[in-house]
């Protein structure tokens, strides 16, 4: 609540503009998608409900009593559920708008060096917290009682690296931004230009990040983190000669055998030699139970943020526990959303991937490299979402919205 309150206020005092040009077809289906969830909830008669969404009546009926005194719901089968799920997603869709019409007029410098410091200083503190109790910490958030060690403001590992790993290509690629700024075309390399006390902790943040990652033990975060730096390579090929693409190579491999200095590469290769076994295993497994609700809710879905819920019924293995999340957000959409989201969702990326390549295509000036590493950033949070579900927490949620931003906003040079 207090994001979208502060998304809120940002509208207020800053109004977005949407659908202009290039970026129309996106907003219609960001629009669009809204749209469908709020359909979601609209009240409808018993008659059209059961003959729309005979499931979500079925499911009525198994889970509920006294349904049929109610004359009218919607098609969400938790309505409260869906209504946050609407909140939240209008706040991130309404702080992209926001921000992707600020950063033309200034701004993407500052605001990537603030979450660089929030970098530097939240992967040491988030992995001492994992490791080690802090009793007045605990106590308030009830951490004890439950068992869990969080990883700073994040409940798991994936989470914390999620984070991360849109924080780390962003972060490189401001600093390259700055050090070719710093250097004119011709000129003889020089270090100490090159390196002042401002790329000195722009190292130490990218280096930290990177222990932070190899430090959660995220399996899910590495595949991402991965993707997203294979990415920003390649877009970046044609932008680096040889030597400099070397240099790169040369000071990332660096930063990440520094990293792997405060990690237990022991654990990590522990987790990683259980990929095939454990992970990739209990993921087919829930992926072959959520199928069937997604054939039963094909039309409209079970509502935005039902997918718990739902499960509860659909579920069949050991009910020792219970399925909470798809382990992937395309598969989780389907489900919650049906045709009815599926098919803006659908085009809302297909629009952003090809804005996105245009902005990157068409930019000459230096903020190229902050675009590269916010696009990496989003790859890799897309390729972690493919086995886990992470962009729902609002902190990735939030990042997420201002790389996309900054992959696509306009320059002012271009408008």
């Amino acid at each position: 609540m207090p994001l979208a309150c502060g998304v809120a206020l940002l509208a207020v005092l800053r109004p977005p503009v949407i659908g202009r040009s290039s970026a129309r077809f996106l907003d219609l289906a960001l629009v669009l998608t809204l749209a469908a969830i709020a359909v979601q909830l609209v009240p409808l008669s018993p008659a059209l409900r059961s003959q729309l969404a005979p499931a979500a009546v079925a499911y009525d009926r198994a889970m509920r009593f006294g349904t049929s005194a109610v004359t009218e719901q919607p098609l969400s089968i938790e309505p409260a559920e869906t209504a946050f799920a609407l909140v939240v997603l209008a706040a991130t869709v309404l702080l992209f708008w926001c921000l992707r019409t600020l950063f033309p007029h200034g701004g993407v410098r500052a605001i990537i060096r603030a979450i660089a410091w929030i970098g530097l200083f939240l992967s040491p503190l988030a992995i001492v917290q994992h490791l080690m109790p802090i009793p007045i910490v605990d106590g308030i958030w009830g951490l004890t009682a439950r068992g869990l060690r969080p990883y700073g403001p994040f409940v798991n590992r994936n989470d914390f690296a999620g984070w991360l790993i849109m924080a780390i290509p962003l972060t490189l690629g401001y600093a390259i931004a700055r050090m070719q700024s710093r250097h004119r075309t011709g000129d003889s390399f020089d270090s100490e230009a090159a390196f002042d006390s401002k790329s000195m902790w722009l190292a130490m943040a990218v280096c930290l990040m990177l222990g932070g990652l190899l430090g959660s033990l995220s399996r899910s975060g590495l595949l991402g983190a991965f993707a997203g730096l294979v990415f920003f390579a390649w877009i970046s090929r044609r932008r680096l000669t040889a030597r400099r693409a070397g240099l790169a190579i040369i000071g990332l491999a660096v930063l990440l055998a520094l990293a792997a200095t405060y990690a237990d590469m022991g654990a990590l290769a522990t987790r990683l030699e259980g990929s095939f076994s454990e992970g990739v295993a209990s993921r087919l497994s829930i992926w072959r139970q959520t199928w069937p609700v997604v054939r039963a809710f094909w039309p409209f879905g079970t509502g935005a943020g039902t997918y718990q819920q739902v499960m509860v019924l659909y579920q069949t293995m050991s009910r020792f526990f219970y399925i909470t999340h798809a382990d992937n957000e395309f598969l989780q959409i389907l489900t919650e959303g049906g045709l009815l989201l599926g098919v803006p969702v659908a085009c809302a990326i297909v629009a952003g991937v090809w804005l996105g390549a245009k902005r990157l295509r068409d930019d000459r000036t230096g903020i190229f490299w902050l675009r590269a590493g916010a696009a990496a950033g989003l790859v890799a949070l897309a390729t972690q979402n493919m086995v886990e579900m992470t962009l729902r927490v609002p902190p990735n949620s939030v990042l997420f919205a201002i790389c996309a931003a900054i992959a696509m906003h306009e320059n002012a040079a271009q408008r």
